[in-house]
């Protein structure tokens, strides 16, 4: 399935709503409902070919976030091949370790406070869908957004036999597509077949 466009999952929504116009629902709110389901596949099926890596350089053991920084993954590590692990607010003001970082306040902080630059990876964060703008997340989850769509809208409607009919399917959808996809890279890897791996996390 090719990729679909924010616009396009939004008029598929219309289509199985049967309703061509925003009498009922209005499209600020089909918006809102695929945004949730767009946010709730994020966490759910992201890949690995999302995962960013920065340097970053410290000033007294601080270092402003990079753009689109969401959460970190794994430790960092320095040009000398030391890793520091991402430990608790508390814990890095307690000082419970050596070599540790933390993200707080918009900043990624590093003790000891005299690491010059550290190499990190990380989750990103991803905008938020407007009418304008595409998913950024693997097209092949991009027809599960309607059904997360489809339940919350119908649930809005009062309608709580389709609401659970279309959350079932999301949830089937999400479940079939994650293993599909999960089986191919495996027999791909294994089989030295030529693909570029990407293990779902």
């Amino acid at each position: 399935m090719s990729a679909l466009t924010t616009i396009q999952i939004l008029n598929l929504a219309r289509i199985k709503l049967l309703e061509a116009t925003s009498e009922i629902i209005s499209d600020d709110t089909i918006l809102i409902y695929a945004n949730l389901a767009y946010s709730d596949l994020q966490k759910r099926i992201f890949t690995n070919d999302k995962i960013l890596s920065a340097t970053l350089t410290f000033t007294n053991g601080v270092s402003p976030t990079p753009t689109l920084f969401g959460t970190l993954y794994g430790s960092g590590q320095d040009s000398s091949n030391n890793i520091f692990e991402e430990v608790s607010i508390e814990d890095f003001d307690n000082k419970v370790q050596y070599n540790m970082i933390t993200v707080e306040g918009g900043n990624i902080k590093i003790y000891p406070n005299t690491t010059s630059s550290v190499n990190i990876k990380y989750y990103p964060t991803f905008a938020t869908l407007t009418s304008g703008s595409n998913p950024s997340i693997n097209e092949y989850f991009h027809e599960a957004i309607v059904y997360g769509i489809l339940a919350r809208a119908f649930e809005d409607l009062q309608d709580q036999e389709l609401a659970s009919f279309y959350d079932a399917k999301y949830e089937s959808m999400i479940t079939k597509k994650t293993s599909i996809q999960s089986n191919y890279e495996e027999v791909n890897q294994r089989g030295g077949v030529m693909f570029s791996y990407q293990k779902l996390i």
